[in-house]
């Protein structure tokens, strides 16, 4: 066999080594069947096998790439000469070296763009009398030649490199591309464009408020309605505007995942986890309590695991903060002068079929919506009559009293949906039995604290509610578990649910404080 040139050495042992990752990642095929497809072998390897093979054709990969912007400068470099016709790109049929390499490799154009200027800008050159000179960023060629980094990394140096080429020492230069070459490895493309921006700063202070400027110039939000009746947000935000917006979504989420993640005390049974009425843990439990054995992967309940993707639940976050901001003291004065207005017929209202529509959306809603933001803060039902007379706000004739809210908290800490973690700023005291459809009444046993997004599961999926004992108790739809066994709620930091066994209050006994008698004390 002929030896592959000089050039292409490491490229070959590159092949090689894919070729013994592969074979000696194959533990065995169903029935000792041969390999006869790469679909197939994947599934015979063993876990440290693929991650073996993944990682050699990683390292084929950006020997490939290297080569690629080798051959990237040169199309280049001849189809840059002064006489169009002889251009190697128009001798091929094409207008410029980015469209040939595009046409070649079946990538957009600027894959091809890419290739160019990192090929340029790694390839040795040649001076006017014809002497070999150094690239001109030789620590990135070399990296991009050892197979250390690929196109995309390089060409990321690059840009920032060169565009501080006019504001920086040559020496500061060098060593910037030499330690992101360096870093580039370990921290991957993104931890590169984070350390960046952190080096551009230290190499030109002068430069971070005009840019910081110009990021400023560029904000802007738009709100519209589009045809499916979906509220359509698109933003941009400049650093400092857009941090503390940043933050507030990220930690309201970042608690829901880890609720999600960390929900590992399941929902269990008598029978599993539990003697004589007392869990494993030591801790007692009641009829439907949780215990510490599970029903569901990993010893969750999953009746009550999280829904929502982290888009979902980047936008309730973002309307939990809006409906804050609409009630809270310390809003500006016009946001506390407003209210989201929703406007419905009171036969509609009282039948539960039709429509209502809220001021400012073109889209309807449904009645069972209109019931569920009866005692929303911010928002108020119209009630309608014949003629469109107003015959009734529903917030001022179902809210419950401040005093109310104080005992409901107290009960159940914040939302009461078992295992959600929003506070009482984001939560609202709702009727259990509807106040319109079940003549429900605005009294404790009626009332229940719920955050907006479990409110609409719980009338949604067609959640039951009890109050037993002074604790909430949630009972699932027959679809979701067919022995529609109680799931508790959360309970107030001060409920005896969260005492530790044996702990006495002030009166020297164990006892039980009832919400109300909590409100009063407070």
């Amino acid at each position: 066999m002929t030896s592959p040139p000089v050039a292409l050495r490491e490229f070959a042992e590159a092949c090689d080594e894919v070729l013994r990752a592969w074979a000696g990642a194959l533990v065995a095929h169903p029935g000792d069947a041969p390999s006869a497809d790469a679909g197939s072998d994947v599934r015979a390897m063993s876990d440290d096998g693929l991650v073996r093979a993944t990682e050699a054709l990683a390292r084929l990969g950006r020997r490939v790439e290297a080569l690629q912007a080798r051959c990237a400068a040169g199309v280049a470099e001849r189809s840059s000469g002064v006489d169009p016709q002889a251009s190697l790109a128009r001798k091929h049929g094409h207008s410029s070296p980015e469209r040939l390499i595009a046409q070649a490799t079946g990538g957009r154009y600027a894959d091809a763009a890419r290739l160019v200027a990192v090929g340029q800008a790694t390839s040795t050159r040649a001076s006017f009398a014809g002497d070999p000179l150094a690239p001109r960023h030789p620590h990135v060629a070399d990296a991009l030649d050892r197979g250390a980094i690929g196109v995309s990394a390089a060409e990321v140096i690059r840009r920032f490199t060169d565009g501080l080429a006019t504001r920086c020492e040559r020496a500061d230069l060098e060593a910037s591309e030499r330690w992101l070459v360096e870093r580039a490895p370990q921290v991957g493309i993104d931890g590169l464009v984070r350390l960046i921006k952190q080096l551009e700063a230290r190499l030109d202070p002068e430069g971070v408020k005009p840019r910081e400027d110009e990021l400023r110039a560029r904000r802007g939000l738009s709100i519209w309605e589009d045809a499916s009746g979906v509220i359509n947000l698109k933003g941009a935000f400049d650093p400092v505007n857009g941090a503390p917006i940043k933050l507030a979504i990220e930690t309201l989420v970042g608690v829901e995942l880890r609720r999600a993640r960390d929900a590992k005390r399941p929902f269990g049974s008598a029978d599993d986890g539990e003697i004589d009425g007392v869990g494993t843990d030591g801790v007692g439990i009641g009829p439907g309590d949780t215990g510490p054995g599970g029903t569901g992967p990993g010893g969750t309940d999953p009746v009550m695991g999280e829904v929502r993707t982290i888009q979902q639940l980047n936008a309730d976050a973002l309307a939990d903060i809006a409906r804050l901001s609409l009630t809270s003291k310390q809003a500006p004065a016009a946001l506390r002068a407003v209210t989201v207005v929703a406007r419905v017929d009171a036969v509609d209202f009282t039948s539960g079929r039709g429509h209502a529509t809220l001021d400012g959306i073109d889209q309807p809603i449904s009645i069972a919506s209109v019931h569920e933001l009866a005692t929303a803060a911010g928002i108020a039902p119209m009630l309608m009559g014949e003629g469109h007379h107003v015959l009734e706000f529903g917030r001022a004739a179902r809210l419950f009293s401040a005093a109310q809210k104080i005992a409901l908290v107290e009960r159940d800490g914040g939302c009461a949906w078992p295992g959600c973690s929003r506070p009482p700023s984001h939560a609202e005291a709702h009727h259990i039995a509807w106040w319109k459809r079940d003549n429900g009444t605005t009294d404790l046993a009626n009332g229940i604290m719920l955050c907006a997004f479990h409110h609409h599961r719980v009338h949604d999926d067609g959640w039951r509610i009890e109050i037993r004992d002074g604790r909430s108790w949630f009972i699932p739809p027959a679809r979701l578990d067919p022995h529609q066994r109680p799931r508790p709620g959360n309970a107030g930091p001060r409920h005896p649910a969260n005492r530790p066994p044996g702990r006495t209050g002030r009166t020297g006994r164990t006892g039980r404080i009832s919400p109300m008698q909590s409100a009063d004390a407070a």
